[in-house]
């Protein structure tokens, strides 16, 4: 047996790979809350193949193992290596949350673990693109990416604000299409000159930044041109180029043992800054994490149990055993017959009892959901989800959505979830879920869906105000969405409805009073599970996370990202509600009804289209 444990470990170990470099996020880096980039370069040093799983895993403390585990098929040649990505949702709650690799030889097979360094908190990543092609300078004054690396989906871009090109990516159709709605969406692009001097060409795919134009807009984003090549590339210029871009805060912490929130440089990437803390602050916890969403999710499915019912079986339940077990054993001497009286009452109230308490939850498998859909410009949406999924039948489940590059978290901090992700082509999320019981999850996913077209037919601005909009919409808009409100600059307005067209109403105030005064109204009540009144109509509950889940989709969880927010001049943001389409919904034939309610935001000129 020794000989064939022996044999056992030494197949395992001969067919495994080692992890050879270790890249988090985009500049080493990832966001709090959010899905973030894991790269790893993986080696095989031996002759033969391995074909097998990486499989990571959370883990709160030395050992704890916490969330579902996520797991990728990788095949990788004799002596060969390759890049894999992993797609995690990093929390950055706690200081515990740690990281680790299982290197499975064969698939189902358990094998060794490594560990992976804990990521460092950071912002939406600036980088440079580098290419195979491009001169290597070995000291830069901004991080570089290789090309390569960037993901295949734009639902793994939360991380990225900026980006440098001064050659053509050596990218596949997937990352070029995720690049491209990557930038639709808020990206910024700086094309650089090239050795030479002059500026990049761009194969036809990402033709548009071949624009001969100082600056071009696309969507949300922007395509600038630089006259300078990556040599001439310094703190100071860097920080001039930045300047259009959202600020950056820090904490730092005095010599007093206190924290100050300052503005950090355009480039800052001190050992000892960390952003603004959204967790620990002045202002209490993020409201807008994915558990906020999850738990008034969760509350939402609630027993209405019959406890008239209920408490007369639980009083007669303990009458029969006492006295009625006793008195028994008076009359009857043969202590077997007391037994299987006791035997058989616990057996019968225990069906009993569950009979009624199952009928408290109305015995129905349904799905609760909240989304945030942004617009892409070829008829999809860029999805943000949040889902319950409460059963009545115990079970392996598989959740899956349509679309591609999906991506999936049950985002807790503490609790071990019996379940696998796969991540990306063919994203799934198997898990078990106990009879009458809830499992939450998040997830991304890019999906073709049906939506309402809009025409700017009038748009007027006075500096950073908006003075008139008309915007005409289709029969597809919704009839009875409300609120309806669009973001410029920084200020918030209210739309009004007409005949197939929106028009400007009142003014709402600045990001930082609209955001804020609505997040001190729900947060300590309303928003809080706490404190909900019972029994409140589901339509209430999700009406009122529209505007949290506004400052979800603006990135804002903390009063410093108010503060800066700006929307580019070009742009309009518009927001409405909607009843969730059934592209959105969970396409598994066992968790029932998907009901919920989407935030659209979709991008649109902040000028009048021409007649």
């Amino acid at each position: 047996m020794l000989i064939g444990l022996a044999l056992l470990c030494w197949t395992g170990g001969a067919h495994a790979v080692d992890v050879v470099e270790i890249r988090w996020g985009f500049d080493g880096r990832v966001l709090r809350h959010r899905f973030n980039v894991l790269s790893l370069l993986v080696n095989n040093p031996r002759a033969e193949a391995f074909d097998g799983e990486l499989v990571l895993h959370k883990l709160l403390g030395p050992g704890q193992r916490v969330d579902a585990a996520v797991v990728e098929d990788v095949f990788v040649a004799p002596f060969g290596e390759r890049w894999v990505q992993f797609f995690p949702y990093v929390g950055g709650d706690w200081a515990g949350e740690e990281w680790e690799l299982e290197i499975r030889p064969a698939k189902g097979r358990r094998g060794p673990v490594v560990t992976i360094n804990p990521p460092r908190m950071g912002w939406p990543a600036r980088v440079l693109i580098e290419t195979s092609t491009t001169p290597v300078r070995r000291t830069l004054p901004i991080r570089r990416l290789p090309d390569v690396l960037f993901p295949p989906f734009v639902t793994a871009t939360d991380g990225l604000q900026a980006v440098l090109l001064d050659a053509a990516p050596r990218w596949d159709e997937p990352r070029r299409q995720a690049f491209l709605d990557w930038l639709y969406l808020g990206g910024t692009v700086y094309v650089l000159h090239t050795a030479d001097g002059s500026y990049p060409e761009f194969p036809a795919a990402l033709g548009l930044l071949n624009t001969p134009l100082e600056e071009l807009a696309y969507g949300a984003g922007r395509v600038i041109r630089v006259p300078r090549s990556r040599f001439e590339l310094s703190t100071a210029s860097l920080t001039k180029l930045f300047s259009a871009l959202p600020k950056r805060f820090v904490v730092k912490t005095t010599g007093f043992g206190e924290q100050q929130t300052l503005e950090a440089s355009a480039v800052d990437l001190e050992a000892d800054t960390d952003p603004a803390s959204r967790t620990f602050s002045a202002d209490g916890a993020d409201p807008w994490r994915a558990s906020s969403f999850l738990t008034r999710l969760r509350g939402m499915t609630r027993p209405r149990h019959n406890w008239v019912v209920l408490h007369l079986l639980f009083w007669t339940y303990l009458a029969l055993l006492f006295p009625g077990c006793y008195v028994l054993g008076r009359r009857w001497a043969d202590y077997r017959l007391v037994y299987l009286a006791m035997l058989l009452a616990v057996a019968v109230f225990s069906l009993l009892f569950g009979y009624v308490g199952q009928r408290g939850y109305g015995e129905s498998t349904k799905v609760h959901s909240v989304a945030i859909a942004r617009f892409l410009p070829d008829g999809a949406v860029d999805v943000s989800q949040w889902s319950n999924a409460f059963v009545t039948q115990g079970g392996v489940y598989e959740l899956r959505h349509s679309g591609t590059g999906a991506l999936y978290s049950t985002c807790t901090l503490a609790e071990a979830v019996n379940g696998v992700i796969r991540n990306g082509a063919e994203a799934r999320f198997e898990v078990d879920i106990p009879p009458f019981s809830s499992r939450e999850f998040a997830h991304r996913v890019r999906v073709q869906a049906a939506r309402p077209q809009f025409n700017v037919a009038r748009c007027e601005t006075d500096g950073d105000q908006l003075r008139a909009l008309t915007i005409h919409v289709d029969e597809r808009f919704p009839r009875n969405s409300e609120p309806v409100v669009v973001l410029y600059g920084h200020r918030f307005y209210a739309l009004d409805r007409g005949n197939r067209e929106l028009t400007l109403g009142a003014a709402l105030g600045t990001a930082t009073d609209y955001l804020r005064m609505r997040e001190n109204l729900n947060f300590g009540s309303a928003f809080n599970p706490w404190f909900q009144p019972p029994d409140r109509p589901a339509i209430e509950l999700f009406r009122e996370m529209f505007t949290p889940l506004m400052a979800r989709s603006l990135s804002v969880s903390h009063w410093s990202d108010a503060e800066v927010l700006r929307l580019p001049s070009h742009v309009v943001r518009l927001f409405y509600f909607d009843q969730l389409p059934r592209e959105l919904a969970v396409s598994s034939l066992r968790t029932g009804k998907n009901e919920g309610w989407v935030l659209y935001v979709a991008d649109l000129p902040a000028k009048a289209a021409p007649p």
